[in-house]
Protein backbone atom coordinates (compact mmCIF):
# COMPACT_ATOMS: atom_id res chain seq x y z
CA UNK A 1 0.00 0.00 0.00
CA UNK A 2 1.46 3.36 -1.01
CA UNK A 3 0.60 6.54 0.90
CA UNK A 4 -0.22 9.46 -1.38
CA UNK A 5 -0.33 13.24 -0.98
CA UNK A 6 -1.99 14.30 -4.22
CA UNK A 7 -3.48 11.47 -6.27
CA UNK A 8 -4.80 12.23 -9.71
CA UNK A 9 -3.10 15.59 -10.27
CA UNK A 10 -3.78 16.99 -6.81
CA UNK A 11 -7.47 16.02 -6.50
CA UNK A 12 -8.92 13.75 -3.85
CA UNK A 13 -9.87 10.43 -5.39
CA UNK A 14 -11.40 7.09 -4.59
CA UNK A 15 -12.16 3.98 -6.61
CA UNK A 16 -10.01 2.44 -9.33
CA UNK A 17 -8.07 3.91 -12.22
CA UNK A 18 -7.95 1.86 -15.38
CA UNK A 19 -8.51 -1.33 -13.42
CA UNK A 20 -4.88 -1.13 -12.23
CA UNK A 21 -4.74 1.23 -9.21
CA UNK A 22 -7.23 1.72 -6.38
CA UNK A 23 -7.37 5.02 -4.47
CA UNK A 24 -9.01 5.23 -1.05
CA UNK A 25 -8.63 6.40 2.54
CA UNK A 26 -7.85 4.55 5.76
CA UNK A 27 -8.16 6.44 9.05
CA UNK A 28 -7.99 9.72 7.14
CA UNK A 29 -4.83 8.78 5.23
CA UNK A 30 -5.03 8.72 1.44
CA UNK A 31 -3.43 5.71 -0.17
CA UNK A 32 -3.13 3.86 -3.45
CA UNK A 33 -2.77 0.14 -4.00
CA UNK A 34 -2.75 -2.29 -6.85
CA UNK A 35 -6.18 -3.49 -7.94
CA UNK A 36 -6.60 -7.18 -7.08
CA UNK A 37 -9.51 -9.32 -8.25
CA UNK A 38 -10.78 -11.36 -5.26
CA UNK A 39 -10.38 -15.10 -5.61
CA UNK A 40 -13.49 -17.23 -5.84
CA UNK A 41 -12.29 -20.77 -5.18
CA UNK A 42 -14.58 -23.44 -6.56
CA UNK A 43 -13.08 -26.73 -5.52
CA UNK A 44 -15.48 -29.65 -5.32
CA UNK A 45 -15.61 -29.43 -1.52
CA UNK A 46 -16.26 -25.68 -1.52
CA UNK A 47 -19.07 -26.07 -4.04
CA UNK A 48 -20.63 -28.80 -1.89
CA UNK A 49 -20.48 -26.60 1.18
CA UNK A 50 -21.99 -23.62 -0.63
CA UNK A 51 -24.86 -25.63 -2.06
CA UNK A 52 -25.75 -27.14 1.33
CA UNK A 53 -25.48 -23.71 2.97
CA UNK A 54 -28.01 -22.34 0.45
CA UNK A 55 -30.34 -25.29 1.13
CA UNK A 56 -30.12 -24.85 4.92
CA UNK A 57 -30.75 -21.13 4.64
CA UNK A 58 -33.91 -21.74 2.61
CA UNK A 59 -34.99 -24.54 4.96
CA UNK A 60 -34.70 -22.18 7.93
CA UNK A 61 -36.70 -19.49 6.15
CA UNK A 62 -39.52 -21.97 5.52
CA UNK A 63 -39.38 -23.81 8.86
CA UNK A 64 -42.22 -23.61 11.43
CA UNK A 65 -41.71 -21.98 14.84
CA UNK A 66 -41.28 -25.40 16.49
CA UNK A 67 -38.09 -25.85 14.44
CA UNK A 68 -36.83 -22.40 15.43
CA UNK A 69 -37.47 -22.81 19.17
CA UNK A 70 -34.58 -25.10 20.23
CA UNK A 71 -32.15 -23.21 18.00
CA UNK A 72 -33.21 -19.91 19.58
CA UNK A 73 -32.51 -21.47 22.99
CA UNK A 74 -29.10 -22.71 21.80
CA UNK A 75 -28.17 -19.22 20.58
CA UNK A 76 -29.27 -17.44 23.77
CA UNK A 77 -26.36 -15.71 25.49
CA UNK A 78 -23.94 -16.51 22.68
CA UNK A 79 -22.60 -14.34 19.83
CA UNK A 80 -24.78 -16.29 17.40
CA UNK A 81 -28.27 -16.11 15.96
CA UNK A 82 -30.71 -19.01 15.92
CA UNK A 83 -30.21 -19.13 12.14
CA UNK A 84 -26.43 -19.41 12.64
CA UNK A 85 -26.90 -22.35 14.99
CA UNK A 86 -29.23 -24.23 12.64
CA UNK A 87 -27.19 -23.64 9.48
CA UNK A 88 -23.85 -24.41 11.15
CA UNK A 89 -25.05 -27.73 12.56
CA UNK A 90 -26.72 -28.81 9.35
CA UNK A 91 -23.98 -27.82 6.92
CA UNK A 92 -21.65 -30.06 8.91
CA UNK A 93 -24.22 -32.86 9.11
CA UNK A 94 -25.47 -32.81 5.50
CA UNK A 95 -22.57 -31.74 3.27
CA UNK A 96 -21.42 -35.34 2.65
CA UNK A 97 -24.94 -36.79 2.24
CA UNK A 98 -27.33 -37.08 -0.71
CA UNK A 99 -30.44 -37.18 1.52
CA UNK A 100 -31.68 -35.60 4.75
CA UNK A 101 -30.86 -38.49 7.09
CA UNK A 102 -28.50 -36.26 9.09
CA UNK A 103 -30.92 -33.34 9.55
CA UNK A 104 -30.52 -31.65 12.96
CA UNK A 105 -33.69 -29.98 14.22
CA UNK A 106 -32.57 -29.60 17.85
CA UNK A 107 -28.89 -29.56 18.85
CA UNK A 108 -29.74 -30.31 22.48
CA UNK A 109 -29.83 -27.42 24.97
CA UNK A 110 -29.37 -27.04 28.74
CA UNK A 111 -28.80 -30.73 29.36
CA UNK A 112 -31.98 -31.99 27.70
CA UNK A 113 -32.18 -35.77 27.20
CA UNK A 114 -32.68 -37.49 23.85
CA UNK A 115 -35.78 -39.57 23.21
CA UNK A 116 -35.71 -43.19 24.33
CA UNK A 117 -37.20 -44.18 20.96
CA UNK A 118 -38.76 -42.79 17.79
CA UNK A 119 -40.78 -44.75 15.23
CA UNK A 120 -42.75 -43.77 12.13
CA UNK A 121 -45.21 -45.70 9.95
CA UNK A 122 -46.29 -44.65 6.48
CA UNK A 123 -49.53 -45.43 4.70
CA UNK A 124 -51.56 -44.09 1.79
CA UNK A 125 -51.07 -40.35 2.14
CA UNK A 126 -50.34 -40.66 5.87
CA UNK A 127 -47.51 -40.81 8.40
CA UNK A 128 -47.91 -41.67 12.07
CA UNK A 129 -44.97 -40.96 14.37
CA UNK A 130 -44.61 -42.24 17.93
CA UNK A 131 -41.97 -41.40 20.54
CA UNK A 132 -41.01 -42.46 24.03
CA UNK A 133 -39.33 -39.83 26.20
CA UNK A 134 -36.42 -40.84 28.39
CA UNK A 135 -37.15 -40.83 32.11
CA UNK A 136 -35.75 -37.50 33.35
CA UNK A 137 -34.13 -36.90 36.76
CA UNK A 138 -36.21 -36.05 39.82
CA UNK A 139 -37.71 -32.59 39.52
CA UNK A 140 -37.65 -32.55 35.70
CA UNK A 141 -40.88 -32.73 33.70
CA UNK A 142 -41.51 -33.46 30.04
CA UNK A 143 -43.48 -30.55 28.54
CA UNK A 144 -43.99 -32.03 25.11
CA UNK A 145 -42.45 -33.91 22.23
CA UNK A 146 -42.14 -32.04 18.94
CA UNK A 147 -42.40 -34.00 15.68
CA UNK A 148 -41.16 -32.56 12.38
CA UNK A 149 -42.03 -34.19 9.05
CA UNK A 150 -39.76 -33.38 6.08
CA UNK A 151 -39.98 -34.70 2.54
CA UNK A 152 -36.64 -36.09 1.42
CA UNK A 153 -34.32 -34.47 -1.11
CA UNK A 154 -30.64 -34.01 -1.91
CA UNK A 155 -29.45 -31.07 0.25
CA UNK A 156 -27.09 -30.02 -2.55
CA UNK A 157 -30.09 -29.08 -4.69
CA UNK A 158 -32.48 -26.13 -4.43
CA UNK A 159 -34.82 -26.36 -1.46
CA UNK A 160 -38.13 -28.04 -2.36
CA UNK A 161 -39.15 -29.71 0.92
CA UNK A 162 -42.47 -30.01 2.63
CA UNK A 163 -41.85 -29.17 6.31
CA UNK A 164 -44.60 -29.80 8.88
CA UNK A 165 -44.36 -29.68 12.67
CA UNK A 166 -46.69 -30.72 15.49
CA UNK A 167 -46.28 -31.12 19.26
CA UNK A 168 -47.91 -33.60 21.64
CA UNK A 169 -47.93 -32.83 25.36
CA UNK A 170 -49.43 -36.12 26.54
CA UNK A 171 -47.76 -39.51 26.83
CA UNK A 172 -47.78 -41.72 24.80
CA UNK A 173 -46.49 -39.07 22.40
CA UNK A 174 -47.68 -39.38 18.81
CA UNK A 175 -48.73 -37.36 15.76
CA UNK A 176 -50.48 -38.32 12.52
CA UNK A 177 -50.23 -36.35 9.27
CA UNK A 178 -52.67 -36.92 6.41
CA UNK A 179 -53.08 -35.73 2.82
CA UNK A 180 -49.41 -36.28 1.99
CA UNK A 181 -47.96 -36.87 -1.45
CA UNK A 182 -46.36 -40.25 -2.10
CA UNK A 183 -42.61 -40.37 -1.54
CA UNK A 184 -39.85 -40.67 1.02
CA UNK A 185 -39.93 -38.60 4.20
CA UNK A 186 -37.97 -38.11 7.42
CA UNK A 187 -39.48 -37.66 10.86
CA UNK A 188 -37.31 -35.78 13.34
CA UNK A 189 -38.40 -35.33 16.95
CA UNK A 190 -37.12 -33.78 20.15
CA UNK A 191 -38.46 -33.49 23.74
CA UNK A 192 -38.74 -30.23 25.67
CA UNK A 193 -38.32 -30.32 29.45
CA UNK A 194 -38.82 -27.98 32.38
CA UNK A 195 -35.94 -28.27 34.84
CA UNK A 196 -36.24 -27.86 38.62
CA UNK A 197 -34.95 -24.28 38.28
CA UNK A 198 -37.81 -23.47 35.89
CA UNK A 199 -35.59 -23.21 32.83
CA UNK A 200 -36.41 -25.04 29.60
CA UNK A 201 -34.17 -27.80 28.26
CA UNK A 202 -34.28 -29.43 24.83
CA UNK A 203 -33.13 -32.92 23.93
CA UNK A 204 -31.10 -33.47 20.76
CA UNK A 205 -33.37 -34.48 17.91
CA UNK A 206 -33.71 -38.07 16.73
CA UNK A 207 -34.61 -38.93 13.14
CA UNK A 208 -36.12 -41.87 11.26
CA UNK A 209 -37.17 -42.49 7.66
CA UNK A 210 -40.62 -43.39 6.35
CA UNK A 211 -42.27 -43.93 2.96
CA UNK A 212 -45.74 -42.68 1.97
CA UNK A 213 -47.63 -44.61 -0.67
Amino acid sequence: MARTKSPLWGLDASGSLGGEVVYSRWKGIKYARRHVVPANPRTAEQVRTRSVFAFCSAFWANAPALVHEPNEAAASGRPLTDRNVFIGNNVRALRSLSNLSGLVISPGVAGGYALASLDATGGTGTVTAEAVAASPPTGWTVDQVVFVLVSDQDPHEDFSCTVLAEADATSPYSVTWTGLDAGDYWVAAYPRYTRPDGKKAYGPSSITGVTVS
